[in-house]
């Protein structure tokens, strides 16, 4: 048994919020006494913050893949190669098949 807040919208049209089981759709209107009916939840959205535009999957990866550059930059200042071994833009060719 779930017990969440739901909004409850009478014909009088107040709106309240009760903690109820999930399965309750109908409750007392505090207010006026009336049968109230659970309303349907809000979406949950996030917008990004200056331009109010919705973050994608691209943004995030990009997010990431400056993290990782930064990350790498860093490795390159203090050992002079990255995590693998290799230098930041360096060309190792096709190395399949050799040894």
């Amino acid at each position: 048994m779930t017990v969440r807040v739901y909004d409850f919208r009478c014909a009088g049209g107040h709106v309240t919020e009760v903690f109820v089981d999930h399965e309750c759709l109908v409750v007392e209107c505090p207010q006026c006494g009336d049968l109230a009916d659970r309303t349907m939840p809000a979406p949950r959205s996030k917008l990004e913050g200056f331009t109010g535009a919705f973050p994608t999957a691209a943004d995030a990866w990009e997010r990431v893949r400056a993290s990782r550059q930064r990350a790498d930059e860093r490795t390159v200042e203090r050992h002079g190669e990255t995590v693998n071994g290799h230098r930041p833009g360096e060309f190792l060719g096709n190395t399949i098949g050799k040894k």
